[in-house]
């Protein structure tokens, strides 16, 4: 029979080895993660006092999140010692079932939050909590991750924290039994435990406890060093508060309750950084951003295009072409090149949003909401909107119509497409007697299809084609030989590679996806519906490849192309623009070459064929003002529109200033149209002749 002293001795023991057990796992994960994912020569530029420092104020979110997790439990036995216990084997077995299942979750959830930051180099996000709300889409990340990720090593990873973490805890036990007993009373321990634990959650005597303390990322000017700050408990509260602050529209819609008297001033204040924006409206219901398009039909195109081919490229980045050597451009870039080399092309370009499916959105409603909010969770609101870019080339005279080679069940497209404005909708259902990877048909089967359409069409089109193939887990055609692996790679490129296999399954797909291109306009070429096509290329997103990237690289990392080409078509070929833009940008651009009349766009995006009287940027990534740009974590100077340095001098500061209220007027003036028009049902033509 266990009496009432030797429960609440067995349980101080127990819950003091769990606390220190958690503190030196998630103190072994951040060693691990430090060493795996060290950049290259950290060690000459960064002293061993700094790593100390920030492993040291690092602790604290251990020190929180073990005693948040050991809390309840030391109160539970607290408050069971004034009644009498019949039975202390009862809770010893709760105890115990209890510690060891904290202890489990623990390094599982550091095993995961690891081999996360593999492979979406991010920590934990919103997009996790996305991940277990559509099972669909969650079978296919499913998928993807066991042909990328490193299965073996996580397994042995995996089993080798499970015998530490029992052999750590055994030690323990046997290291504070004969101290707690010589040296001190257990049951005060018993009793101080829960006030000592309560310190230890806040983490803190600061005002603010870590649990509100954003700045957490920011603690070094090192951004390896920010990376290992956190832990995975910590980076799954955020991330679910990121995802509640950004994603919950009844949060949004009293935010902009409560900014009513702001809300003239963000439209006012984006008006006047454009020479071409103007602001209307009466009232925040039916504010309007007006952007005057420059007519240049006539000084770039012989005639208006019959047809817009425009092509979303699967995780293309605009940084494959900087390395110079003829095998490796010739291997995977070879017809991407030559379509760059004889068109109008853009240096700097990047996503508007974080993925495929929010840029689809952003793309087609040129509207901006901040970083993780999910318009394609909102569908109906398209119906509310007359100006998406597929609506808006109807009224130029096109049938527009969406080319996907997988389900049309991800993300609901099948919905959302037909309520943007799309009429015709063709996924992999189209596409008959072809083979297929998991995610759908090849790209070579997905624009033999394209041609086929154009070939039979009767009037004039605008196909908006999104290929796949480039996508993890890389299935292309067994017939396909990669001619680009490891072993023949720039070696400048090569020194980055931190897993082989995963780089020879991309290029390969690289490879591939660009040989598909090369087929597809080759036989366009061949067609008579060429010479009357604009053919336009650009990315979904950058791709960092699991390389090792320095943080001032992180530009240039994360640029995609963006791409005119027409030989018949185009005045002006092989040119190249430095203007910056994102997809939000691309309505505007593509409607400033082909709209033969002068005309207003309702739009955030401007057209990047002309440079505006302020040099900003804004995209999920980063966002610039001038030579200033601002990432998530930190503010930096802009060197030769490539590098950047870290914003120290007092002007930079400044600008940073200035560039945030531009970014709170730019982000939150989208929310108020996009909330606006949907709750009062007010729709406003904004495309239309200029009086």
């Amino acid at each position: 029979m266990y009496d009432l002293k030797h429960t609440r001795d067995s349980a101080a023991q127990k819950l003091l080895v769990t606390f220190l057990t958690l503190t030196g796992l998630m103190l072994v994960g951040r060693i691990y993660f430090f060493l795996d994912f060290l950049p290259t020569n950290f060690w000459g530029h960064n002293s061993v006092a700094e790593v100390f420092s920030v492993f040291l104020s690092a602790f604290r979110f251990d020190i929180s999140v073990a005693s948040g997790l050991i809390f309840f439990p030391a109160v539970g036995t607290l408050l069971l010692f004034p009644f009498s216990i019949n039975n202390g084997r009862i809770w010893q077995n709760i105890l115990t079932f209890f510690c060891q299942t904290i202890l489990y979750a623990t390094l599982l959830s550091i095993v995961v939050s690891h081999y996360y930051y593999y492979y979406y180099n991010v920590h934990f996000n919103v997009f996790f909590w996305e991940f277990w709300e559509n099972w669909e889409n969650s079978k296919l990340v499913i998928w993807s991750v066991y042909d990328e990720l490193p299965i073996l090593e996580i397994t042995l990873t995996l089993l080798g924290l499970v015998v530490m973490t029992h052999y750590l805890s055994l030690i323990l036990r046997l290291w504070l039994s004969p101290l707690l007993s010589k040296y001190y009373d257990r049951k005060i321990i018993l009793i101080m435990l829960p006030f000592l634990l309560l310190v230890g959650m806040r983490g803190t005597f600061d005002s603010l406890p870590l649990t509100m303390q954003r700045y957490r990322e920011q603690v070094s000017a090192v951004a390896h060093l920010n990376s290992i700050h956190g832990n995975p408990y910590y980076e799954l509260y955020f991330s679910w508060h990121d995802r509640s602050e950004t994603s919950d529209t009844n949060a949004i819609k009293k935010m902009l309750k409560k900014s009513t008297n702001e809300i003239p001033q963000w439209y006012d204040l984006l008006a006047n950084m454009d020479q071409r924006r103007g602001f209307k409206g009466t009232d925040e219901s039916n504010y309007l951003l007006e952007y005057q398009l420059p007519d240049l039909s006539k000084k770039y195109l012989k005639q208006k295009p019959k047809h817009i081919v425009f092509i979303f490229m699967e995780s293309q980045s605009a940084w494959l072409a900087d390395y110079k050597d003829a095998q490796f451009q010739q291997s995977i870039r070879k017809n991407l090149n030559k379509l760059q080399k004889q068109g109008l092309s853009f240096t700097n370009y990047f996503a508007a949003g974080s993925g495929t499916i929010s840029n689809i959105m952003r793309i087609n409603l040129s509207i901006p909401v901040k970083r993780y909010f999910r318009l394609h969770n909102t569908a109906e609101i398209f119906k509310s909107f007359p100006d998406t870019f597929p609506r808006i080339m109807a009224r130029q005279g096109y049938l527009p119509r969406y080319f996907y080679g997988g389900s049309l069940s991800w993300h609901r497209l099948y919905h959302i497409l037909p309520n943007m404005g799309f009429q015709q909708v063709f996924g992999e259902s189209a596409i008959k007697n072809v083979s297929k990877n998991r995610f759908g048909a090849h790209d070579g089967d997905l624009f033999e299809l394209v041609h086929q359409k154009l070939m039979q069409a009767k009037q004039p089109t605008f196909n908006f084609i999104m290929t796949l193939s480039n996508h993890p887990p890389y299935g292309v055609p067994e017939s396909f030989i990669s001619p680009i692996t490891y072993e023949n790679t720039p070696q400048e490129l090569k020194n980055k590679i931190l897993d082989k296999d995963n780089f020879n399954g991309r290029m390969r797909s690289l490879a591939y996806a660009d040989q598909a291109l090369g087929n597809y306009m080759q036989k366009a070429q061949e067609s008579r519906y060429f010479k009357e096509t604009l053919f336009v290329l650009t990315s979904d997103h950058s791709h960092d490849m699991n390389l090792k990237w320095e943080s001032e690289e992180f530009y240039q990392q994360k640029k995609i192309p963006l791409i005119f080409y027409s030989p018949n078509l185009l005045k002006i070929t092989a040119t190249t623009y430095e203007n910056q833009g994102s997809h939000l940008d691309l309505p505007a651009t593509l409607l400033s070459l082909i709209s033969t009349s002068p005309a207003k766009l309702h739009s955030w995006g401007r057209s990047l064929f002309e440079a505006p009287s302020n040099k900003m940027l804004f995209s999920f990534h980063i966002n610039c003002l001038d030579d200033v740009c601002r990432t998530k974590e930190q503010t930096y100077v802009l060197q030769k529109d490539q590098y950047l340095t870290l914003c120290k001098e007092t002007w930079c500061s400044d600008k940073s200033k200035q560039l945030s209220a531009i970014e709170n007027a730019f982000w939150h003036s989208g929310y108020n149209y996009l909330f606006q028009y949907r709750i009062d049902g007010k729709t406003t033509p904004t495309f239309k002749k200029q009086d």
